[in-house]
């Protein structure tokens, strides 16, 4: 297709702002004006604001016409207005530009990315692209840095993500054998420029799905931690429920023979419906800091917010920890600032069935910490209404946590569910915007995001035990403002 001026999708998109919002558009959770937005790329900190890049189709709800978007912000509550940071319109990137990663080097920020290209029989051929960041506040095409396949691999070559470790910059790229297997392989490099095929990761997964993608690689605690997006995973009864997943393996990674010692099993990193395509990038704090997609591949059809023009958010920034040898997630501190008047605040009191008629929107933070007692179970509905509800159920005899939206009018139906130990003591951060969700479980450990599309009427909020009473230990229930965005 034809594409329209990046000032013009620019000005596109400063006029939104000036718009009343549709039913669905989010308070906290970033989206695109209108389009298709899905990976996070290149997040970095640079000059004293974060760089948000983003997968976006400013033309449409499909997976097509693929630029990199930017936003920024200083605070997480005061953004830019989203504007075109890559349009596909070189040899190069002609069919996309695809995901990637960022560094920072010499005081100027560079990115790396995927160019996208289908030949003349339609045959996919992938480019691993370079930008900088100029001084006007562009990103500058610089072209590809690698031109050709490795051996032994299909076309599916894609998403780098870089880092710098002992004088060596490193680009790990998610990649497939010609054995249809899903793999990792680096690329070395000492000056950013040149970069020579270094080898395969090994890991102890060798038939773990048929791709993955979107790799992130960080060390926490002198522990190296693996990212990655595997498809072509077979569901089980408590993981893998979703059509392809994100996750990560905890271990270290010896250099010179690239092999990967993990010292665990792979771990979704989120047990929800609606999350894939995960980046980590460290802040100026040191911080070790995690942005989804809240979406999933080839699931376009069961959002509805298509009929408004856009489709898909990103999740709030989470800062990763590791406690225990378990990765915790929980939202960056700059989350509490978008908090408004705490509206519910109940301490040391035994309950059996509770509703919150205080919240008015579906727009709060709410954290709970709650003892068994003699009760068996525990269901909070949220977005709930006489029509329709999602429900939130743990078994406090089982340790087996359930999320069903099947009441929903609206939307992608089913459970999930998944294993989560509490020893009596159920922990819950939950963030309900207006079509995201986020719930944060024991300080972290797990993590459920989805989107749902509720009717307009459908914010209330209830609590109710099974088989006797429960004691809260505490409940803060928040009103969460909207964030900013300006020139």
């Amino acid at each position: 297709m034809e594409f329209l001026n990046d000032d013009d999708i620019n000005k596109k998109s400063k006029e939104y702002y000036n718009k009343t919002k549709d039913i669905w558009r989010d308070n906290f959770h970033f989206e695109p004006p209108f389009g298709l937005i899905n990976d996070p790329n290149g997040l970095s900190y640079y000059k004293g604001e974060y760089y948000i890049f983003f997968q976006w189709n400013p033309y449409g709800c499909e997976h097509k016409n693929k630029h990199w978007g930017i936003v920024k912000t200083k605070n997480f509550k005061d953004f830019s207005i989203p504007k075109i940071a890559l349009t596909p319109k070189e040899y190069f990137d002609k069919d996309g530009c695809y995901s990637g990663g960022s560094i920072v080097k010499d005081g100027n920020l560079q990115v790396f990315y995927t160019g996208n290209v289908k030949g003349e029989k339609g045959e996919r051929i992938s480019y691993q692209c370079k930008g900088i960041l100029e001084e006007n506040g562009q990103l500058k095409k610089l072209g590809p840095v690698i031109s050709t396949l490795p051996k032994g691999y299909t076309a599916h070559f894609r998403d780098p993500y870089i880092w710098e470790n002992n004088g060596y910059y490193y680009m790990i790229l998610g990649i497939q054998t010609e054995k249809l297997k899903g793999r990792c392989v680096i690329y070395k490099s000492n000056d950013l420029d040149n970069w020579k095929f270094y080898g395969e990761l090994k890991t102890s997964y060798e038939d773990f799905g048929f791709m993955w993608e979107c790799p992130s690689f960080l060390k926490i605690d002198n522990k190296d931690i693996f990212i990655f997006s595997p498809q072509g995973i077979k569901e089980e009864e408590f993981r893998y429920q979703n059509i392809y997943q994100s996750g990560y393996l905890i271990g270290n990674l010896n250099y010179d023979t690239l092999q990967f010692k993990n010292n665990n099993e792979f771990k979704e990193l989120d047990m929800g419906f609606d999350f894939y395509a995960p980046q980590v990038f460290k802040d100026e704090k040191g911080r070790n800091i995690l942005i989804g997609w809240m979406g999933l591949p080839e699931k376009e059809e069961f959002h509805c917010s298509r009929e408004n023009g856009w489709i898909f958010s990103l999740t709030m920034p989470r800062e990763l920890t590791l406690k225990n040898g378990i990765l915790h997630q929980n939202p960056i501190e700059e989350m509490r600032k978008i908090r408004g008047d705490k509206i519910v605040s109940l301490k040391n009191i035994l309950i059996e069935d509770l509703s919150f008629n205080e919240v008015k929107e579906n727009s709060y933070e709410l954290k709970l910490d709650i003892e068994r007692q003699e009760a068996s179970k525990i269901k909070i509905n949220f977005m709930e209404s006489n029509e329709e509800h999602t429900s939130l159920i743990y078994d406090f005899k089982k340790e087996i946590c359930i999320i069903d939206r099947n009441s929903m009018i609206n939307g992608e139906k089913g459970i999930r569910k998944f294993k989560l130990h509490s020893n009596g003591n159920l922990k819950i951060n939950m963030f309900v915007d207006k079509s995201s969700v986020e719930i944060y479980f024991q300080d972290g450990i797990e993590v459920a995001s989805l989107k749902l599309y509720p009717k307009k009427n459908s914010f209330n909020l209830s609590l109710k035990s099974e088989e006797g009473k429960i004691k809260i230990n505490s409940l803060s229930i928040w009103e969460m403002n909207e964030v900013n965005y300006n020139e």
